[in-house]
């Protein structure tokens, strides 16, 4: 891809140390928080050492103003934008068409991410969208860059010339439970062979979890520039995260006590020189850069983090100590690099705890789904012959949804994914739908939406083989996007017409 813009001039030049800053837009078209957003740009700009400026997409589920509204005048400013792409209020339909239109305007940069769920807004909560999760509007992306975007309209074929995006994604190493940190990975994984050209991770101030990251990625031959995330929040911001308020994220304890600490004594420059030395120790671990962030910091804050962080370039191992604040009863991928620096380490995958459940449901669709085999041809004889007719479609429906109601709670979506979920169904468990693992709304393996469940992702990990390894998940086929055409059909008509999703995948893999 060309790389006309300085943000991936200098991302992707070993040679130099990114640093991008996050803008947040608030409610309505203007007044001072745009002023003040806008001041940053210019002040940024001539400053020189921010080489973007990202721009979040309803964060926290809230609706404040479009980003690419601020995107456009900070670019007339001279500095690049990072513009958030959020699905969560997007059918396939609205992110093609942002996507022409972000390309029309010249908008190269994007990072993908799903989304917080909706808050209360106008007269309640919003409809949750999720039509696209991730890892499919990557690969939407890369197709239309690579002209081979597709679609099931008859007679219609793409029209547009291909459009291309530097494509970023996210990714959490601070995960507290084993199944969510390797979901975290695992996914990852499929963003990266979906497409992704860069990364940026989660808020987060574990050292040997950042290292953990930078070591999973050389392990997977991985190069792909990554930005590591350095979030200086404000003590009331400090204490909301350390409740749960903020999705996904476990704020340590320790950290939290340093910053009252630090307000009682009227320490005003703590957190600006924590996040400082942070900058020296992400740099002198290989990371490409830092994506900083925060509450309340001018334009004189950040220059005062860039000038300290250069001035203490040269420590930054012994600075690691100084910025390490892991979280109480955290899981670790690897062993502590250092003895005793993480706490206690449980470094085996073990999923497979409950993977009895899924006995008899693994039976029955070797029974009756997976061809060939006497049984399985009689009843795919059935489907068909019911799909035949208008009663005799109406009663194998009836029959589906009576039984599968029962012990998969199943939605009738028509295109049936329970075998890719070990026989949990993602249309009724996640409320985000999601087909492709986990969001990284979890926090301490609970449902970001309902807290009083586990995530559906982490019930999943808990039914996989014992045998599975990271690598085996990290190769697993990522499913395609709905055909919402078959909802409140019968998936066991459209899996032996061949009309779900099992049309898109080699006969080794149907069923």
């Amino acid at each position: 891809m060309a790389t006309q813009n300085k943000f991936i001039q200098s991302l992707f030049n070993p040679e130099e140390f990114t640093i991008t800053f996050e803008l947040v837009p608030g409610q309505g078209s203007g007044g001072r928080q745009v002023d003040r957003l806008l001041d940053f740009a210019r002040q940024a700009q001539a400053d020189g050492r921010i080489k973007a400026l990202s721009i979040t997409d309803n964060p926290g589920g809230h609706p404040p103003l479009a980003p690419h509204a601020i995107g456009a005048e900070v670019r007339s400013i001279g500095i690049q934008p990072l513009l958030y792409f959020s699905l969560k209020d997007k059918n396939r339909n609205q992110i093609e068409s942002h996507l022409f239109l972000y390309h029309r305007q010249g908008f190269s940069n994007l990072l993908i991410l799903g989304g917080d769920f909706p808050r209360p807004s106008y007269y309640g909560q919003a409809r949750p969208v999720f039509d696209l999760d991730s890892v499919q509007t990557l690969r939407l992306m890369r197709d239309m860059e690579e002209g081979t975007y597709r679609t099931d309209a008859p007679n219609k074929n793409p029209d547009f010339d291909p459009i291309a995006f530097h494509r970023g994604c996210v990714v959490s190493p601070f995960k507290m439970t084993e199944a969510e940190q390797v979901w975290q990975y695992a996914k990852l994984l499929y963003k990266i062979r979906a497409g992704a050209h860069f990364i940026i991770t989660q808020l987060g101030y574990d050292v040997c979890k950042f290292e953990e990251l930078a070591r999973f990625l050389g392990e997977q031959e991985i190069r792909l520039p990554v930005l590591a995330n350095v979030f200086v929040p404000s003590l009331t911001v400090a204490r909301y995260m350390a409740n749960g308020q903020v999705p996904g994220i476990v704020f340590p304890e320790k950290l939290l006590r340093a910053m009252e600490l630090e307000a009682q004594g009227g320490d005003r420059e703590a957190r600006l020189l924590r996040a400082a030395k942070m900058i020296c120790v992400l740099r002198g671990l290989g990371f490409a850069g830092v994506h900083l962030g925060g509450n309340g910091l001018s334009f004189a804050n950040v220059r005062f983090i860039m000038d300290s962080a250069e001035e203490l370039a040269l420590n930054w191992d012994r600075l690691r100590a100084e910025i390490h604040f892991p979280a109480k009863d955290a899981w670790y991928y690897y062993p502590p690099s250092r003895p005793g620096a993480c706490g206690t380490t449980r470094t085996s995958l073990n999923p497979g705890r409950q993977r009895a459940a899924q006995v008899p449901h693994r039976f029955m669709h070797r029974l009756f789904f997976s061809p060939p085999n006497l049984t399985s041809r009689l009843f795919g004889g059935l489907c068909l012959r019911c799909a035949g007719s208008r009663f005799g479609t109406t009663l194998l429906s009836i029959l589906e949804k009576w039984i599968k109601g029962i012990l998969f709670s199943c939605r009738m979506c028509g295109d049936c994914t329970l075998t890719e979920s070990v026989y949990l169904c993602p249309q009724s468990g996640c409320p985000k739908n999601l087909l492709n693992g986990a969001c990284g709304g979890s926090r301490h393996g609970a449902c970001e939406v309902f807290p009083d469940r586990a995530c559906f992702w982490v019930r999943v990990y808990n039914r996989m083989e014992k045998s599975t390894t990271m690598k085996q998940l990290g190769k697993l086929p990522h499913l395609p996007p709905k055909d919402w055409a078959l909802n409140q059909t019968s998936s066991w008509i459209n899996f032996y017409s061949s009309r779900d999703h099992h049309r898109l995948t080699s006969p080794s893999t149907k069923g």
